[in-house]
């Protein structure tokens, strides 16, 4: 007889199904949650860079006097685009440029006296309006004139591209695996249903409500959209550090980042995710059929 408690020993009656369903809902949410960690990590590493690139240093004229830097200094911190400025002595930037890590020592020696400029270093509130900033500061006589900034147009709109690209193909991702979740339980609950369609026909006849005959199934769907959730939130919760250890020496060129705040929101969205695609996915599946 059907019943909600008879949902267990249904699951086990198409058992081949049921874990090949479960093993495809695990492997969508493996997917689902390793890629939400692989776009937090980027979305980390172009916060980073956009903060480095909302940065621009003016480099100003040589013998330029303290105290017109200063009152340059003033006249950019009014602008209401720009955040902070400071600024940087000639001294400083020997500092800096010795310390960069690919310059050799006897690049270094070869440069006699210090021939880098004093500059001021702005950050603005906004990526987007470094342009308008570089081109307003090039005006003033204060600015030397070559170059005059460190501005480089291309990176920061290779920046934005890029932020903005990951952002919808993440979504899209998303999107898709959802629905190859959904699909997924709603093909599972669909076999169950035809295995026992004579049975649910007599129901039927006898008077038994839709309810009653949803139950069961829709308590089958949600069997496996949890199994498979728990399974992948226990491999991606104990696996993502090892694996994040694993890779990072490997790609250098792509900083990974472990959030384990950011880990724990994924592991208990992915256990609702798969509640929640169970329970839709298995109450699709029966009102299609108790439609017909």
């Amino acid at each position: 007889m059907i019943s909600p408690s008879a949902a267990p020993e249904n699951f086990w009656r198409n058992a081949a199904v049921s874990i090949a369903s479960v093993l495809i809902v695990w492997m969508v949410l493996l997917s689902l949650g390793s890629l939400l960690m692989v776009l937090n990590s980027l979305q980390h590493i172009l916060t980073l860079e956009k903060g480095r690139a909302s940065a621009i240093s003016i480099f100003l004229a040589d013998n330029t006097p303290l105290s017109s830097a200063m009152d340059f200094k003033l006249q950019l911190m009014r602008d209401s685009r720009v955040s902070a400025v400071s600024y940087v002595t000639k001294e400083q930037a020997l500092v800096r440029f010795q310390e960069m890590p690919t310059l050799s020592p006897d690049l270094i020696a070869a440069l006699g006296s210090n021939p880098l400029p004093a500059s001021l270093d702005v950050t603005v509130k906004d990526i987007r309006s470094l342009a308008d900033i570089d081109k307003m500061v090039r005006t003033s006589p204060l600015v030397d004139k070559s170059p005059a900034t460190n501005y480089s147009p291309d990176v920061i709109d290779k920046i934005i591209v890029l932020a903005r690209v990951a952002g919808i193909a993440g979504v899209v991702l998303i999107v898709g695996l959802a629905a190859l979740s959904l699909f997924i339980i709603m093909l599972t609950i669909r076999t169950a249903i035809y295995m026992r369609r004579k049975e649910i026909e007599v129901m039927k006849l006898v008077g038994a409500t839709d309810w009653f005959v949803r139950w069961p199934f829709i308590v089958e769907g949600l069997m496996v959209g949890v199994l498979g959730a728990v399974v992948a939130v226990i491999i991606v919760g104990l696996g993502y550090r090892p694996a994040e250890q694993y890779l990072q020496p490997r790609l250098v060129f792509i900083p990974l980042f472990y959030d384990p705040e950011f880990l724990k929101v994924v592991l208990a969205g992915m256990l609702a995710f798969g509640l929640l695609l169970g329970t839709v996915g298995s109450y699709l599946g029966v009102r299609r059929f108790l439609r017909q």
